[in-house]
């Protein structure tokens, strides 16, 4: 079998997880790196010791025949760099979230069924290995009825200034972090989100070096399901001590928290500090928990290699555009209703 030929556009944070996650598979070639500026595309062609070039302009990089592309970009180049993918010939691994609004993510439905090639949506929680084992669990009926659910992610804030700016990235904490949770909690529940509730706050109004942040920083939701289950989630970026991702799930039966951050896998001390602990930690003196294989803990090469196998041998994903587009759809209502004060229904 010939080798899939990768493009990855964009060089950030999330690139390096997809280098990884094909790094690691044997039928894979990554044959270029898109980015505007070359030093963080060859820092990670050194570091995977990739034997590719780097490409300023992507469309470049679409000439080269790719089978598949990453696209791990900020939001607002999300529609365009799709689009523009699909129609080159290759299937997309698109990072969350799809879109900016329900109608860019339209749009790529759209330039996906006409191209007859496929959307990958990058949701890597629902590859993590221990919020896979939650829902083995779930499944096997352990809990029950589920009733009521929370999730909460949390950290201090991202690292890049487009984050901040409504128009580059569509919204906040809500669209950044919620969209992980709520991906994660349809999937445990498995039934549809009929109404929410939403309340956004924003804490911080200036970010020191990325300037005023003009999106909500803080969110706290309440999504009703067709089960009757309650679920709450709780968005922040105004959180010290680095990323937290949690889930507490309770069922008539049982009940289950999960959570691969501040975990008790590795406890540490340190009065001097050390090198990283975990992802948006800003500092390694006193206690920390750092997390073991972060990459792999997270579901990166797991989602990887699982989006790998469907294109290969044909098989079908949860994790597809019309999921990208049903989350899209459920936080799109969620800023609705934070804007009316009024429960507001989820229009599919």
């Amino acid at each position: 079998m010939k080798n899939i030929k990768v493009g990855i556009i964009g060089s950030g944070f999330i690139a390096e997880h997809h280098c990884y996650g094909y790094s690691l598979l044997p039928n894979v070639e990554i044959i270029g790196v898109s980015a505007l500026h070359k030093e963080n595309p060859l820092k990670l062609i050194k570091k995977f010791d990739l034997k590719c070039e780097w490409y300023k302009d992507y469309h470049e990089l679409l000439k080269q025949n790719c089978d598949v592309v990453s696209i791990c970009l900020p939001n607002y180049i999300h529609k365009k760099a799709t689009i523009d993918s699909l129609h080159s010939g290759a299937h997309v691994l698109i990072e969350k979230p799809l879109a900016r609004n329900p109608e860019e993510g339209i749009e790529m439905i759209e330039a996906e069924k006409s191209s007859n090639r496929r959307i990958f949506y990058c949701e890597n929680n629902m590859y993590a290995p221990s919020f896979i084992k939650a829902k083995e669990i779930i499944s096997e009926g352990a809990l029950g009825n589920i009733y009521m659910a929370r999730g909460k992610e949390q950290h201090s804030g991202p690292h890049s200034a487009w984050f901040y700016k409504k128009e580059k990235a569509g919204g906040g904490a809500l669209i950044d972090l919620g969209i992980h949770d709520i991906a994660c909690l349809v999937w445990y529940l498995d039934c549809e989100v009929l109404e929410v509730f939403c309340q956004t706050r924003t804490l911080k109004t200036e970010r020191e070096k990325f300037g005023k942040c003009e999106v909500e920083d803080n969110a706290v939701g309440i999504l009703l399901f067709e089960n009757d289950a309650q679920v709450i989630i709780e968005e922040s970026w105004t959180a010290p001590g680095g990323y937290d991702m949690r889930f507490e799930i309770f069922g008539e039966q049982g009940q289950i928290k999960v959570s691969p951050t501040f975990s008790n896998l590795i406890n540490v001390y340190s009065r001097n500090g050390y090198g990283y602990a975990l992802e948006k930690a800003e500092s390694t003196q006193g206690w920390t928990f750092p997390v073991p294989a972060e990459a792999w803990n997270f579901g990166y090469p797991q989602e990887i290699q699982h989006f790998m196998d469907c294109i290969i041998n044909d098989k079908k994903t949860i994790t597809n555009g019309e999921y990208g587009l049903k989350i899209l759809k459920i936080v799109d209502a969620m800023y609705k209703s934070s804007r009316s004060e009024k429960l507001e229904s989820v229009i599919y």
